[in-house]
């Protein structure tokens, strides 16, 4: 089973603990349905409730009969919120290969300097891979 499956179950209420068997026992994974059950605003304060006891306090099987007992019998899935992707990587490699430095550091460097100058750098950059390649064609050609 994986998580999602347990949390379903929580909701439905199909399946008690008891009748599962070790392998769905193990996969009882209570970070990730405490994760899973917080992308629900209705069930941010259970989560956060249950969360104080589950380190070292509460099992696997405590956990899971504590929602079980808890949350409703209505089952709504709940999107899984996802950080958001940074468009500019590439930019901030070629930063951090021009100043020698790290990206988180070059990413810094990108919101102090003026677009015309982060500008500047990416385009020379851009034309010294571009030189590069196309020597390397022209030699490759050559021989």
């Amino acid at each position: 089973m994986n998580p999602f499956d347990h949390i379903k179950n929580l909701h439905t209420k199909q399946r008690n603990w008891n009748d599962f068997n070790d392998e769905e026992k193990k996969s009882f994974n209570i970070y990730i349905i405490n994760k899973a059950l917080s992308m629900n605003p209705n069930y941010i304060d259970i989560v956060n409730m249950v969360q104080k006891y589950t380190n070292n306090m509460l099992g696997q099987k405590e956990v899971f009969n504590l929602y079980y007992n808890l949350l409703p019998n209505k089952f709504r899935f709940y999107k899984w919120i996802k950080g958001a992707k940074d468009k500019n990587i590439e930019k901030y490699k070629t930063l951090a290969k021009h100043f020698e430095c790290s990206s988180r550091e070059a990413k810094d460097y990108m919101e102090l300097l003026d677009k015309k100058e982060i500008n500047k750098i990416l385009k020379l950059y851009k034309w010294s891979i571009f030189l590069k390649t196309y020597l390397v064609e022209k030699l490759n050609y050559k021989n």
